[in-house]
């Protein structure tokens, strides 16, 4: 009981993340009402406002320079200007569903909120982006300081939420992504509650969703969903959100298709049209290669139109400039700042004398290998692929549109990732590194082609035969499964992690500013080492770092001290090469920081190890 009480417990900081992100949600729901059509799907607010916010901070502060300060205030005009439209409109302001929606997430929100960050990627690239924007109010670029993360020509869609939630409380909101990400789910759980309303009822549900099928929804997001991985969506990774907007995408093409079909007529085309391209737009802006994934649904969407009796083909096709222009739009105002600034850190395809051509059959094999692992979610997808090829001998229902869609966009996305595997990775896609987690992209659109195929299952087959009402099922395991994962989802409460943030800060307040610094995790794998970078960059000159990969002998850390010249450096964990090197005697279980005198070097401080021995055999 004391450890699920801990798991639920935040700091006064972690509070004010909460606060402040849920502050701007409102205010990006706010925008998304007033840039939207007044009969629309209005879970898709926060995506819309979200949208507007990204095209301005690309478009003013990548190509024009502005300062986001002065953006930022553009922004807050935006807003009065949407409140106006607002409440001009009959509808409400913010959706009631997605307070709905909202309250049914709490438990998971709550656990975001308590959440601090601690994987590789968030210490190296998405956090770092984020605190350059903080810190310097600009992107990175020519005449600016160099940005500590590795990968600052990465867009940065979800950098700009930080951005705006760190002005309100005023710090740093590291919390921010993962409570954003929830919020996000708990939007997308509203569309999938409608769908899977419109399959069990058989009628296409418009305007109120309500607490049975929003409960729905936010088991199908959660719980029920095979990709749903803790440390990827309690995270500042963008694998989450790009699964939502690219579930929304395939949602939103869907419906388009049926209202061209005449099949669903609660919808005009132009407004789902334009709901489409605003949600391309948010999906560009936060993943390299959204611009595949966004370019798949299109195509799924245009080949159910040409082979569908019941579409003409001119109609999609006039649609077309207005769902994919915002998308384009973005996606060229990037590109232009990048041309316009030497920021490096993208991610590239290799020279072609690099690339696995003749190893391609191992890399299909490896991929295969891992989805193979991945029954849930590889089952809907295969299934979803063999509907589609029976689909397009003749498309008769709603269901076929959609198998169409969730088809082309998986077969699509499998032979990019194929194809990147083999040009862009090196020796190392023989591994297909990061495939699982590449196909949590498709995690949505898994989960919108299973609620629906559900929903029509459940329709023909338990409907006629249920005496009862069972929606009190969803809510009670909506509720409980927070509190019965909790423990799992705590990943973060790694004590040798939690250790070092806590002496990398102690550090950092201990010397001087702008003194050169160099980190020694010699028994680690880096994972440390990423954490006392991320927390030491703001405040010194970070000159290296050796780990277990540097084989750190004693003349190769003389070697490294002598070209790097540390004034001071972080022991993690005391080695006899570094005593021999550093010419000290470090007392063992222990990790030190020593100052540099001359030749000499001293132990400054010291904190032994807090209930373990190795930092390297703490279980996770």
């Amino acid at each position: 009981m004391n450890n699920l009480i801990g798991y639920f417990s935040p700091t006064f900081d972690q509070l004010a993340g909460l606060g402040a992100i849920l502050a701007v949600c409102i205010c990006l729901a706010i925008i998304g009402n007033g840039v939207s059509a007044r009969k629309r799907l209005f879970e898709l607010d926060v995506v819309a406002g979200w949208s507007v916010v990204s095209l301005a901070f690309v478009a003013g502060g990548g190509v024009f320079d502005i300062d986001f300060r002065v953006i930022t205030w553009a922004l807050v005009a935006v807003l009065a200007a949407s409140v106006i439209v607002a409440y001009r409109r009959p509808s409400q302001i913010i959706s009631g569903d997605q307070f709905r929606a909202l309250t049914l997430a709490l438990p998971f929100l709550w656990l975001a909120c308590c959440m601090m960050i601690s994987q590789w990627d968030e210490f190296t690239h998405w956090m770092p982006n984020a605190w350059y924007l903080v810190e310097y109010n600009s992107f990175p670029g020519e005449g600016k300081p160099q940005a500590s993360s590795g990968l600052p020509g990465y867009p940065h869609g979800l950098a700009y939420v930080l951005y705006l939630s760190s002005g309100v409380a005023g710090f740093l909101t590291e919390n921010a992504s993962a409570a954003f990400n929830i919020v996000l789910l708990s939007s997308f759980a509203i569309l999938i509650g409608r769908l899977s309303r419109a399959a069990v009822t058989g009628i296409q549900a418009t305007g109120r969703v309500g607490w049975t099928y929003c409960a729905i929804g936010c088991l199908a997001v959660t719980g029920l969903n095979p990709t749903f991985v803790p440390k990827v969506v309690f995270t500042a990774y963008a694998d989450t959100p790009t699964a939502v907007l690219v579930g929304m995408l395939c949602v939103i093409m869907w419906y388009l298709l049926n209202t061209l079909a005449e099949d669903d007529t609660n919808y005009s085309p132009a407004s789902l049209a334009w709901s489409f391209g605003i949600v391309g737009m948010a999906s560009i802006a936060i993943k390299q290669p959204n611009v595949v994934l966004f370019g798949l649904v299109t195509i799924g969407g245009l080949l159910v139109a040409l082979r569908d009796p019941k579409i003409r083909t001119t109609r999609l096709l006039k649609l077309l400039p207005v769902m994919v222009f915002p998308a384009i739009a973005i996606y060229v105002f990037w590109r232009l700042h990048i041309e316009a600034n030497p920021v490096l850190g993208e991610f590239n395809f290799q020279e072609r004398v690099h690339w696995l051509t003749d190893q391609i059959d191992v890399v299909f094999g490896k991929m295969l290998s891992i989805l193979s692992k991945k029954g849930g979610y590889t089952i809907v997808m295969l299934a979803a692929c063999l509907f589609a090829v029976r689909a397009l001998w003749r498309i008769r229902t709603p269901f076929d549109r959609l198998s169409i869609i969730i088809a082309v966009l998986f077969a699509g996305y499998t032979s990019f990732l194929l194809f990147v595997y083999v040009t862009a990775f090196g020796g190392n896609g023989l591994v297909a590194p990061s495939y699982w987690r590449f196909n949590m992209h498709l995690g949505g659109a898994c989960v919108a082609f299973g609620a629906y195929g559900i929903g029509l299952l459940w329709r023909a087959r338990v409907v006629p035969r249920m005496r009862r009402n069972y929606a009190w099922v969803a809510f009670l395991l909506i509720v409980i499964t927070p509190f019965a994962v909790s423990y799992k989802i705590r990943f973060d409460l790694h004590a040798p992690k939690i250790f070092v943030r806590m002496v990398s800060e102690d550090i950092a307040a201990t010397i001087p500013r702008g003194v050169t610094f160099a980190s020694f995790d010699n028994t680690g794998n880096g994972e440390f080492e990423v954490i006392a970078r991320y927390v030491m960059t703001p405040h010194v000159e970070y000159v290296g770092f050796l780990i277990a990969a540097s084989r750190p002998t004693e003349k190769k850390i003389r070697t490294f001290l002598t070209e790097k010249g540390p004034d001071y450096a972080w022991i993690h964990v005391p080695t006899k090469p570094l005593e021999q090197a550093l010419n000290i005697s470090l007392a063992p279980q222990k990790s030190h920081l020593v100052k540099r005198t001359g030749t000499n070097w001293t132990i400054v401080k010291s904190w032994p190890f807090p209930g373990y021995d190795n930092p390297n055999t703490v279980p996770k």
